[in-house]
């Protein structure tokens, strides 16, 4: 069989382009080394949040992507969603003009001893039970991709065969070099305790605290820039890696320090520790498109050096391959929108936004380097 598309990453930017195009009809597998939902959207705490403040470019695609996600997965797993809102207590990072000057609809709200910004959509779903329903019309493979192969207008990757291919593979290493896109990874933990104490809703600081999931457990999640690794190839997932494998004690009590600060969880047990790294990158904006050559782009237009740019058509970009990446601490309210935006891209010719283009990228690396 010769697939349609082939997509390398099976986290929550994998899984929904894949469900994007399966259900456009299209022949699609999808690989990954580790498994469906194994790696850093294993490990989200998949907390679907608005995001306050007046309104710019980047808050308004996180919220148009939320109100577009929250009823994907309502109508694709009902089960899988538990949406009671969140509770957005001030901090450094949202002071309290920011939580009150925005147009999202919010209750100011007190809770216990504490007070804060009431936003009624936003949820906490079950990542890996989404991944998978994600994926059950397409092919899976455990497979660790490391070349691919192209002849005759087909990808070959060992006995797989795909017309085009779409990586998404977060803070790994690519297979194809994209050098202007220069993926930060950003360490988050999150733990599932049991708890006698109902928790109403979300609850968000500096850390994550959710409501009572759909079997009684609550996540508690934070995620933070302490395990950097911009210029490190990321070659396991973070439960397995050197780095972090013996740091469980340690993040597990800075967890629940700073939950008690929210909440008081009685008869608390916990029941698992979740590590990920989540890709960004320093603008925080995800990207998506096909693959540009870079130097053949330059080769081809070296004034683009200069600061000279044009169509985007003109440009070298690989045969058939395709992109998105760098969804951050948001790649369960993204993965569904982005996926759609992209799906139409490559089947329907529609354009990208500009902001989250590769082009964007590309231009502004070439600037640089000049």
């Amino acid at each position: 069989m010769i697939y349609d598309f082939l997509i390398i990453g099976a986290g929550s930017a994998g899984c929904n382009c894949a469900y994007a195009l399966n259900k456009a009809g299209k022949k699609v597998a999808i690989v990954d080394k580790e498994g469906i939902c194994a790696g850093g959207s294993g490990a989200a705490g998949a907390f679907l949040s608005p995001l306050p403040g007046k309104k710019n470019s980047y808050n308004s695609l996180v919220n148009s992507a939320l109100n577009y996600s929250i009823n994907f997965y309502e109508n694709l797993l009902p089960n899988s969603v538990t949406k009671k809102g969140v509770l957005r207590v001030q901090n450094d990072n949202f002071d309290e003009t920011k939580l009150k000057d925005n147009e999202i609809e919010y209750e100011y709200k007190k809770f216990n001893d504490i007070e804060g910004y009431f936003y009624k959509d936003a949820a906490i779903i079950n990542p890996s039970e989404i991944c998978n329903k994600l994926v059950e019309n397409c092919d899976f493979f455990l497979l660790d991709v490391s070349e691919l192969i192209y002849k005759d207008n087909i990808y070959h990757i060992g006995d797989l065969k795909a017309k085009q291919i779409i990586l998404t593979q977060g803070v790994n290493t690519p297979i194809i070099s994209y050098p202007y896109l220069k993926i930060s990874p950003v360490f988050g933990v999150k733990i599932d305790v049991k708890t006698s104490t109902n928790v109403p809703f979300n609850i968000h600081k500096s850390i994550s605290v959710s409501t009572n999931k759909k079997d009684g457990t609550v996540a508690i999640g934070a995620t933070s820039i302490n395990h950097f690794l911009e210029g490190i190839e990321c070659t396991t997932t973070c439960d397995k890696c050197m780095f972090l494998i013996n740091n469980d004690e340690e993040d597990v009590k800075s967890l629940l320090s700073q939950a008690d600060e929210l909440i008081n969880l009685k008869d608390l047990e916990v029941i698992k520790v979740y590590k990920g790294a989540r890709a960004t990158v320093k603008s925080y904006f995800p990207v998506m498109g096909k693959i540009i050559n870079y130097n053949e782009s330059i080769k081809k237009y070296p004034a683009i050096k200069n600061g000279r740019k044009i169509p985007n058509d003109l440009l070298e970009y690989y045969p058939n391959v395709y992109a998105l990446n760098a969804l951050g601490s948001r790649g369960f309210v993204f993965g569904p929108y982005l996926a759609k935006i992209l799906k139409e891209n490559i089947l329907d010719g529609v354009d990208i936004p500009k902001d989250t283009s590769l082009e964007k990228l590309f231009y502004k690396m070439a600037r640089r380097k000049s």
